[in-house]
């Protein structure tokens, strides 16, 4: 497992390894230097402390994101990650508005109702894929709405995202292939929203809405969305799917939320630590600069890793461990500093609705034994499937109904 990797050997696309990343990561961080240098993918450094990981996602004058955030590099650029401010400011500040905490506790019912809508699908049954069933799909019809994704294309949009995210070292062909897809189908959907009556979405907004002085094009906004489809489709998915695993295994855990001992925000940012649902973001020293005991120089690339913050043990003692009344406020599952993840809110309603749901409707969800953990290898790391069973239930539908009917 990834143990037994040296840090010269690191890959984050490395399946192998990610499985185990956490233990690779300790053992860099107690090598002496916990600054370490990989010689995949071109050559870069990586920070394994809490305080050096922050360093990095902070100091946008030192370390820049105009390089890249994704190594090997990504194909396209992806909009506004890939600026630093002032025009990264610029970007974001016309983009917040739907993305404020305001704006995801009002869409709160909507989640609500595409959760309970999913869950109907299997309760009756006794047993789910939550992975396929309910984690994915959660994110699928939460977001791309939002976004401005017809209904009819959602589910092949998501899949190709899906594949896109996990695939891009395994078949660089395929993912350019597939990236000129999703580029065609989005870049045309603006094309023709343009001529059609407005609708309050992003897409709308990236069509009208002036970005640095002037409008965007119909490529320039192709560019926006897809930064958000990759940030959305699948690293809240890793944390929910993540988090019903730990409480399938730790029973306590549920009944101490069902009783209310332990307040439900403070167990979700502890899930969100725990998950480290993106695991790595480049960024480029633009400066010479010190950081975890080692030293940069001009155009060396860095690999932020959240995990590694994540599970520093002189910031979160006993990281292995997923101590849900844990504050974990801290935590740098969404980066931190200028680039801190723009979904961030919607990420914690969706999460908070469908881990609610789930031990509201199904509180003796329980996984297989034998069941062995599998996790995708990328920027992002999250459990590729998560088998339940559980006692089965009436569908709400079917309980209105009969309600109705006495």
């Amino acid at each position: 497992m990834g143990s037994n990797y040296t840090e010269t050997s690191f890959n984050h696309h490395d399946v192998e390894l990610m499985h185990d990343c956490y233990a690779f990561y300790a053992k860099v961080r107690s090598s002496g230097c916990p600054l370490g240098h990989s010689d995949q993918l071109g050559g870069f450094y990586f920070p394994t402390t809490y305080a050096g990981v922050k360093q990095v996602f902070s100091d946008f004058r030192n370390f820049t994101s105009t390089q890249g955030t994704g190594l090997p590099p990504q194909a396209v650029a992806l909009v506004p990650v890939d600026y630093d401010p002032p025009k990264h400011t610029k970007f974001r500040r016309v983009l917040n508005r739907f993305f404020t905490v305001d704006a995801a506790e009002q869409d709160r019912p909507r989640v609500q109702a595409i959760v309970d809508g999913l869950i109907d699908q299997f309760i009756a049954r006794g047993s789910a894929e939550l992975a396929m069933d309910f984690t994915r799909p959660i994110l699928s019809q939460t977001m791309l709405p939002i976004l401005g994704v017809p209904i009819e294309d959602q589910a092949k949009i998501a899949e190709t995202l899906l594949w896109m995210v996990h695939y891009r070292l395994v078949d660089h062909e395929g993912w350019l292939e597939r990236n000129g897809q999703i580029a065609g189908y989005l870049i045309g959907l603006a094309a023709r929203r343009r001529t059609s009556p407005p609708v309050d979405d992003l897409l709308q907004c990236l069509i009208d809405e002036e970005f640095d002085g002037r409008r965007l094009t119909d490529e320039e906004a192709f560019h926006v969305l897809l930064l958000t489809l990759f940030g959305s489709l699948d690293t809240t998915h890793s944390a929910i799917s993540g988090a019903l695993f730990h409480l399938a295994r730790h029973p306590q855990d549920k009944q101490r939320l069902l009783s209310g001992e332990v307040p439900w925000a403070t167990a979700i940012e502890e899930f969100l630590r725990f998950t480290s649902p993106i695991q790595f973001l480049k960024r480029t020293a633009v400066n010479p600069v010190d950081i975890d005991g080692g030293h940069l120089e001009p155009g060396d690339a860095v690999g932020a890793l959240n995990g590694a913050g994540n599970h520093d043990p002189e910031r979160f003692p006993e990281p292995g461990r997923c101590l849900i009344d844990r504050d974990a406020r801290d935590h740098l599952a969404f980066g931190s500093g200028a680039h801190v993840c723009i979904g961030r809110h919607f990420a914690r309603v969706m999460i908070d609705v469908a881990l609610k749901s789930m031990l509201r409707r199904a509180p003796d969800f329980t996984v297989p034994e034998d069941f062995v953990p599998e996790y995708g290898a990328s920027e992002a790391r999250g459990l590729q499937s998560l088998p339940i069973v559980f006692t089965p239930q009436p569908a709400q539908a079917q309980q209105r109904s009969s309600t109705a009917a006495a």
